[in-house]
């Protein structure tokens, strides 16, 4: 019998292992289709609707964000894992931004904020929270650079490739 999720409210399956090993192995959002894809590797007979069922269920669960971007697709990455993402109540749904390469379309975290937005709203207003999204080219995709560092956009990096993290490889997302 499968055993249950850290919830202990969902059996831990096969298809909710291939799709957590593909959000963290990526270190990017990924979209549904693209998490179809990489967890294909480990579970072929994966489809888009176990997909979607997963990652409902994941989303209940706090193990994945959901990423919204005007105009694109919704998008999944992993909740981060360390302690110094998590907020002072343990909670993995930290503040944190993205980048949108404009080029492949794939969507990275940024652990970093630029602070408080209180300077920008007009006169008298509070601002409750922000979002902030860069777009541009990724380093793949960037004039410059190394052949060898392209990675498909249907293809992750793997988790050990400080490459593949947006926060430079110093950090586990």
């Amino acid at each position: 019998m499968p055993a249950l999720s850290p919830v202990g409210r969902e059996r831990q399956t096969r298809q909710r292992d291939a799709l957590m090993q593909a959000l963290r192995d990526s270190a990017r959002a990924l979209t549904p289709a693209e998490l179809c894809a990489l967890g294909q590797r480990s579970v072929p007979t994966l489809n888009l609707s176990t997909v979607y069922r997963q990652l409902a269920a994941l989303l209940e669960a706090g193990e994945v964000l959901k990423v919204d971007l005007p105009g694109q697709s919704a998008r999944y990455e992993a909740a981060c894992v360390r302690s110094r993402h998590a907020d002072a109540r343990g909670s993995h749904d930290h503040h944190h931004h993205h980048f949108h390469c404009t080029a492949c379309s794939r969507v990275f975290p940024i652990h970093a904020c630029p602070g408080t937005m209180d300077d920008l709203a007009p006169p008298g207003f509070r601002v409750a929270r922000h979002d902030l999204t860069l777009h541009g080219l990724c380093v793949d995709c960037a004039p410059g650079a190394d052949a060898h560092d392209a990675v498909p956009a249907d293809e992750s990096r793997p988790a050990s490739d400080p490459a593949a993290h947006a926060c430079g490889g110093s950090q586990r997302c």
